[in-house]
């Protein structure tokens, strides 16, 4: 276990200054998501935004769409923030394909390692980097609010802030572990970078098209994205069991089928 751990802070020093960046970049997201919620709550301008939007889009989002608390919590969902953590994640879980491709793998091979280690070692970074995006979030919201909340608004209390955290964090995780899968097999980053990001796009549009068309609803049920429910928690309900445990399954099965995938290929 100790080498392991010497293989994850080799990982994570090369990667230190990149993580930095993007977990402050987390953080003033979400003090930008208060400001101009702030600046739109304290112009009336919540109740015009719903009044433009479509019955479907609202019911289907309960955004309220209109109230400073929905805005706020959409931060956790914002496209944006979710393709790049999930960019992030596959950047992570192709770290072995890497380190074959650059020949780092030889001096791996030639210490008294496992080749399981290799493995581990990128889920234990994924699980650091994604908890530390996803911790960098939830400080700039409760910080955000703290210093800029309006006196009248209705703030998210902090039990739906950290449901939509921790389903964020693991539909990322998940994609970080079919990257690794993806990597198990592969000899060139590139390659699992360029796959995983091409099935994310498409399963990320089959999602959509199944929360909206009834005859890809059934299919859409092998995405991922399909157990990221943030409208709904926006809406009031509590973190669905279900999806944390197809979530958590995904990484599961990943990790060991990865795992088991890569000590068993010529190298």
């Amino acid at each position: 276990m100790n080498r392991v751990l010497i293989l994850v802070r080799h990982s994570l020093r090369r990667s230190r200054g990149f993580l930095a960046a993007a977990y402050l970049l987390m953080f003033g997201f979400q003090w930008l998501m208060i400001l101009v919620a702030r600046q739109l709550e304290e112009a009336n301008r919540f109740e015009q935004l719903g009044g433009l939007m479509p019955s479907f889009i609202s019911q289907w989002t309960n955004m309220v769409a209109a109230s400073f608390r929905g805005f706020v919590l959409f931060g956790y969902s914002h496209p944006v923030v979710l393709i790049f953590l999930v960019a992030l994640a596959i950047s992570i879980g192709s770290e072995p394909a890497g380190e074959i491709e650059s020949k780092f793998v030889d001096i791996l091979m030639t210490r008294p390692l496992r080749r399981g280690a290799a493995i581990a070692r990128t889920l234990i970074v994924l699980v650091i980097a994604i908890a530390g995006a996803v911790t960098s979030m939830f400080i700039g919201t409760w910080c955000g609010l703290k210093v800029f909340a309006p006196a009248a608004a209705i703030v998210p209390d902090t039990r739906t802030i950290l449901g939509l955290a921790v389903n964020l964090a693991l539909v990322v995780l998940a994609w970080g572990a079919i990257a690794l899968v993806a990597a198990s097999f592969a000899k060139r980053r590139a390659t699992v970078t360029a796959t995983c990001g091409l099935l994310a796009l498409t399963l990320f549009v089959l999602d959509y098209v199944g929360r909206f068309w009834n005859p890809a609803k059934g299919i859409s049920r092998v995405s991922p994205f399909h157990y990221f429910s943030p409208f709904a928690m926006i809406g009031g309900s509590p973190l669905p069991v279900k999806d944390v445990a197809v979530l958590v399954a995904t990484t599961v099965v990943c990790s060991v089928v990865a795992t088991l995938v890569y000590t068993r290929r010529d190298l």
